[in-house]
């Protein structure tokens, strides 16, 4: 596993449109992250090419508040005073999956921020499927993942109007599982 390269974006981006729907982030977007010090975006790959990607997202207190609907209380308590990071995205291609490798690579990005000493918790959303799962959930658990709260369709807010899941086929009215780890 490597720090991405401005040059891995639009693979990235490709991947991220397999996994969660077009018009999840663009190449620039993610551009923009790969260029920003703060932000972790890293990448696996293989004889075949990109095998998978994680980003790690420093956003400010307001956006958690927001998006993820954290406790301002928790979100400082958790934080300890320091940056705060948004696990945005995990994924690998369809023909990996199951094979241990988002876990591995989740491992290694999490030891990677916990070494670096500026971030105090890591916060994401899972998906919760039609049947009520959160695919994510034993890999989350595994990494050491706290379940923090449901939400109510995050995504169909809004500012994400342009954005089509793959699940819904549209506007995505999915509703998350919040999860924090503290670094």
């Amino acid at each position: 596993m490597r720090r991405a390269k401005v040059e891995d974006a639009a693979a990235i981006d490709k991947m991220t449109v397999e996994c969660f729907g077009d018009s999840y982030l663009s190449v620039k977007e993610i551009t923009d992250y790969i260029l920003d010090d703060w932000n972790r975006l890293y990448v696996e790959e293989d004889e075949k090419g990109l095998a998978g990607a994680i980003l790690f997202l420093r956003e400010d207190k307001s956006l958690f508040l927001e998006d993820m609907e954290i406790d301002s209380d928790d979100y400082d308590r958790l934080s300890r005073g320091k940056a705060v990071l948004h696990h945005k995205f995990s994924v690998i291609r369809d023909d990996l999956r199951g094979k241990g490798l988002m876990t591995g690579m989740l491992n290694d990005a999490l030891s990677e921020a916990e070494k670096d000493g500026k971030y105090g918790v890591l916060f994401t959303q899972g998906w919760i499927q039609p049947d009520g799962t959160v695919p994510m959930e034993g890999i989350f658990d595994r990494a050491g993942y706290v379940k923090y709260k449901r939400q109510k369709s995050p995504w169909y807010k809004p500012k994400f109007f342009d954005k089509t899941c793959v699940l819904c086929g549209g506007r995505c009215k999915c509703d998350a599982m919040v999860y924090y780890r503290e670094l």
